[in-house]
């Protein structure tokens, strides 16, 4: 039956208290951008995060996710009053490619609910039909921004306003990966495909984040590397004969990089607020001017590295009980990535003499301070990050293993150690190498001409009348549902 709702129990009532919680907050943070259209688009946005969660069936379950894609693109694309930093023509583009990839997803997402239907007679959320499998699985490495298919995530999330860009980061991405809890056994061969997909994602985005030279182009790829570290968790469950193990880690991290990178964002937008961009090679020396922001940074900084005694270590260290040893070293190879990323991050933006005109402090003290309701909702995450990572089982559903035995702390410390040493190494070439010339992605480059005649005649459509475009669009989706009606 449609329209079908139940509360959550467990982990997942965990991660509808985030959401929930992160709504509020971000909702308010919108308020700095003095632009009711972000602020009421929040809002919705937040909601469409609730409402997945507490779905009871896959017709509700992919409302909400209409609902996130299209309030994102109108917080995408809504201008700041404080910043213009929205509303430009990449903004424009970078909306346009987050609602095509979104209604892509949601199309395999209601071909997969068509083919489960047929067979079961239902469309309460299980797991999917074997035939459903291949179109969900799909729908979640466009949901998760699984590279390559992750560019409507980087573009979006970098193009919003400062504050637009908190919001963004909370939960399309998750409400994908609990998606993939709920509904996906991908296991060719008893294989977990998902989970090594995740790993050698994570692997990869790491990579792509040490070359950005915007804060908030860093942070978009860590989501993705972040959220493949979900997805080994929840690919375990594919082929376990218990689901709960890997789904309660997955989902434990989701909660923990909900809280950790909401906040790392919230700092970045205050930077912005201060300085006026987020370029990483014109910062620098805000450790004095902003020293809140500075320590909600560091621990924000510690948590998605994995450090003893916050959340981010809590969660990696569950996941290592349940992933298979293969993804275990790639994610440890990445969280060595993510310690290297992240001591550059906090050492480009507050630590290093700024490489600007000396008077840029006098230039600063003359710009706006963050409000309260970002400085806030900054401590809470701060002191949620730290308390999770002391006490773990405080959230709902994680089991009370022992997270700091020896031999634990030593293999989550020496990913920690990896990267605390590339960094003394290479700190000068890592610096210097922001300043020349950035080549193009090998990856984008690759896409790009397998798909110049697509791109083509995707420009062409582009120029039709839209209710024109939305009409053919339509009418391809029905055609394409009748025949699998018809021939499945």
């Amino acid at each position: 039956m449609p329209f079908a709702f139940a509360l959550p129990s467990g982990v997942n009532a965990a991660l509808l208290a985030a959401f929930a919680g992160l709504g509020v907050f971000a909702s308010a943070a919108t308020v700095h951008e003095r632009s009711w259209g972000i602020t009421a688009a929040a809002l919705v946005h937040s909601a469409g995060g609730v409402l997945a969660i507490i779905a009871a069936d896959m017709i509700t379950l992919l409302i909400a996710w209409e609902l996130l894609t299209f309030s994102a693109y109108f917080i995408i694309r809504t201008r700041s009053r404080r910043l213009p930093t929205a509303a430009s023509p990449r903004a424009e583009r970078a909306g346009v490619w987050y609602i095509a990839a979104q209604i892509s997803a949601a199309a395999l997402f209601f071909i997969a609910i068509v083919l489960h239907g047929m067979r079961t007679g239902s469309v309460m959320i299980t797991v999917l039909q074997p035939q459903a499998q291949g179109f969900m699985f799909l729908a979640i490495l466009i949901k998760t921004a699984m590279m390559p298919l992750h560019g409507w995530l980087v573009g979006g999330y970098t193009e919003a306003s400062p504050t637009g860009s908190i919001i963004l980061s909370v939960y399309a991405t998750k409400v994908g990966v609990y998606t993939a809890a709920r509904l996906l056994a991908v296991s060719p061969g008893s294989f977990p495909l998902l989970s090594y997909t995740g790993a050698v994602v994570a692997v990869v985005a790491v990579a792509n984040a040490l070359l950005q030279r915007s804060a908030r182009r860093l942070l978009s790829y860590h989501i993705i590397s972040q959220v493949g570290y979900m997805l080994v968790g929840v690919g375990v469950v594919s082929v376990a004969s218990n689901r709960d193990p890997g789904a309660v880690a997955g989902l434990f991290h989701a909660v923990n990089h909900i809280i950790y990178k909401a906040l790392l964002f919230m700092t970045v937008a205050a930077v912005m607020h201060r300085v006026g961009h987020d370029d990483l090679r014109a910062m620098g020396g805000l450790r004095r001017a902003m020293p809140l922001t500075f320590v909600c940074a560091v621990i924000g900084a510690a948590a998605i590295s994995g450090v003893p005694y916050t959340s981010g270590y809590a969660s990696k260290e569950l996941l290592k009980q349940v992933a298979d040893p293969v993804p275990g070293y790639l994610l440890a190879l990445a969280s060595a990535g993510t310690t290297l990323s992240f001591i550059k991050f906090i050492y480009l933006i507050f630590m290093r003499r700024p490489p600007v005109a000396a008077d840029q402090p006098a230039r600063m003290r003359h710009q706006p301070r963050s409000t309260p309701p970002i400085r806030i909702a900054m401590v809470t995450l701060a002191a949620l990050s730290i308390l999770i990572g002391t006490v773990p089982h405080i959230v709902p559903g994680v089991p009370a293993i022992d997270y700091y035995a020896p031999s634990a702390l030593l293999m989550g410390v020496l990913p920690l150690v990896l990267g605390a040493g590339i960094w003394a190494i290479a700190r000068k070439r890592i610096v210097t190498g922001l300043d020349r010339h950035a080549p193009r992605a090998p990856i984008r480059s690759a896409v790009l001409v397998v798909t110049r005649s697509p791109l083509r005649l995707l420009r062409a459509t582009h120029r039709l009348n839209p209710q024109l475009s939305v009409g053919i669009a339509v009418s391809a989706a029905v055609i394409l549902t009748f025949l699998l009606v018809l021939f499945a």
